[in-house]
């Protein structure tokens, strides 16, 4: 599978994924590292995503939830208040704990590349917000991932990856996944409100169970909730909107069934190692925005993502998201 190949069919996916009717009404940019959080390889070690919105909050019997969506969309729905969609196109990567070996620890995480598409559509009744996505994308060399750290730590002046040409083989990746979040406060006016959320994921890229909640203080806690939905595809944090600002604090808890990015390729041998079904995360950052512009840094310290303990999910994040 070639480059020019999977450009085609991710080109032919985002195409598909928004409906003909419509706007692009913000766009975010969202960027996870180790770096942020004093690591140099070893697990989740980047990741990199463009999203677009059309947001559904006037007009409501336009509504349409993304073509690329729809064959899963009666899972939330089809009465709301309101409704949005989000379109994000991304790579992520993971590592060995040591980059700096040609030829990787083969009980450890395996160097692992993945270019995807996802298309999402949200759904707001009140205080729940439900969603749907359906992903698809590339695992391997077609990736480009391995020239994307390479370019990164030279940079940063970081440690060599080395180990690349030991990577996962290409793969053609997919994944349906639905969540919901529930608001808790004592009115709409509070300054404190507590943020519960629920997921579920299948497909070759990842399997999984989910739940988890956030505390949260500041202002415009009403608005920004359904935003929230996002941490559970590890796309993107919370933001604030509309001149909101805010804090939080969290934790999630996952059961993981399979992850391809340490199993290895599902329908050939690859490097691989042994998946930890449970995962906790800690989750701490703030929000803020004003005018048209939304900035938010975030830092989550998760458990290893297989059994060796070679490979804890811990990353800092920074989003920049603009109101069009």
């Amino acid at each position: 599978m070639s480059w020019k190949h999977v450009c085609c069919v991710l080109g032919l996916s985002s195409f598909i994924a928004a409906p003909v009717h419509a706007d692009v009404d913000a766009i975010s940019v969202v960027w996870h590292n180790d770096l942020f959080a004093g690591k140099d390889g070893g697990g989740y070690t980047n990741g990199l995503f463009f999203s677009w919105y059309d947001l559904h909050e006037d007009n409501l019997a336009t509504a349409k939830p993304p073509l690329l969506t729809r064959p899963v969309s009666w899972l939330v729905g089809d009465e709301y208040d309101s409704a949005f969609s989000a379109h994000t196109f991304g790579q992520v990567m993971s590592t060995p704990r040591d980059i700096s070996k040609v030829e990787p620890d083969p009980n450890d995480a395996p160097y692992a590349g993945i270019l995807f598409l996802r298309s999402s559509w949200f759904v707001v009744n009140d205080d729940v917000a439900d969603n749907v996505s359906l992903t698809v994308g590339v695992l391997g060399p077609a990736s480009g991932a391995e020239k994307a750290q390479k370019l990164i730590h030279n940079i940063t002046g970081s440690t060599e990856p080395k180990g690349w040409d030991s990577q996962l083989k290409n793969e053609i990746l997919g994944q349906v996944a639905r969540g919901r979040v529930w608001r808790f406060a004592h009115d709409d006016s509070d300054r404190f409100d507590v943020v519960g959320m629920a997921n579920i994921d299948v497909g070759n890229l990842e399997s999984s169970v989910g739940t988890g909640a956030l505390v949260r203080y500041g202002s415009g806690l009403v608005k920004s909730f359904p935003s929230t939905a996002m941490l559970t595809g590890r796309i993107t944090n919370p933001i604030a909107i509309e001149g909101g600002w805010y804090f939080y604090l969290g934790a999630s808890a996952e059961y993981v069934h399979n992850a391809i990015i340490i199993n290895g390729n599902t329908f050939r041998s690859s490097p691989s190692a042994s998946l930890r079904h449970d995962q906790y995360t800690v989750l701490a950052g703030f929000a803020f925005s004003w005018d048209s512009l939304m900035v938010s840094l975030a830092y989550a310290d998760g458990s290893s993502l297989d059994k060796l303990a070679t490979s804890r999910q811990t990353f800092g994040a920074v989003t920049l998201a603009w109101r069009l």
